[in-house]
């Protein structure tokens, strides 16, 4: 899914993915599919509800985390919320604009660049802790039935369409 983001930018290089969207945002291009496969993957990968299948708190007291107290446990959260924030981050840099504001007109230019990248990832963050309370919690079943079965066919698919689209069409906005 980030080679078709590699693929619209033209380049590995974080600033120029994000220079790649001044004049639009790739979540609201062709790219839409693939920025909801990579949000639904990071919370597979940072084991958010509804994939926390290693702590499955209604089945067990706690978890994995009863054996833990104190520091270690504070630690163990800590890493597990980092991992969630700079997850969100790069989804702010590929999808959303990173630093780049919504629009240009004189008052979102105004705002420093800092400012909308941690209004984005915040925004993102959101969403990961609330798709904690309308989503149900996914067996391990379903959840390789999702990678194997849908994204991956998916991701192949639209690696495909966007290579087609950057080739005969040029480059994300249709700038060649």
């Amino acid at each position: 899914m980030l080679i078709t983001v590699l693929l619209f930018a033209g380049s590995l290089n974080l600033s120029a993915i994000v220079e790649a969207q001044r004049h639009g945002w790739f979540l609201f291009s062709i790219l839409l599919p693939m920025g909801v496969v990579f949000f639904v993957s990071t919370l597979a990968e940072t084991q958010r509800p509804p994939f926390d299948l290693l702590e499955a708190e209604s089945e067990l007291v706690a978890g994995f985390m009863v054996e833990y107290s104190s520091t270690p446990f504070l630690l163990f959260f800590l890493g597990e919320y980092m991992n969630v924030i700079m997850l969100s981050g790069l989804f702010a840099v590929l999808f959303l604009g990173g630093w780049l504001p919504p629009l240009y007109i004189w008052p979102f230019t105004a705002v420093p660049g800092v400012i909308w990248f941690l209004l984005k990832l915040i925004l993102v963050f959101f969403m990961n802790s609330m798709v904690k309370a309308f989503v149900p919690r996914y067996r391990y079943d379903q959840l390789m039935r999702l990678g194997w079965k849908v994204f991956l066919p998916l991701s192949l698919v639209w690696v495909a369409l966007t290579a087609a689209w950057v080739t005969f069409i040029g480059g994300p906005h249709g700038i060649p």
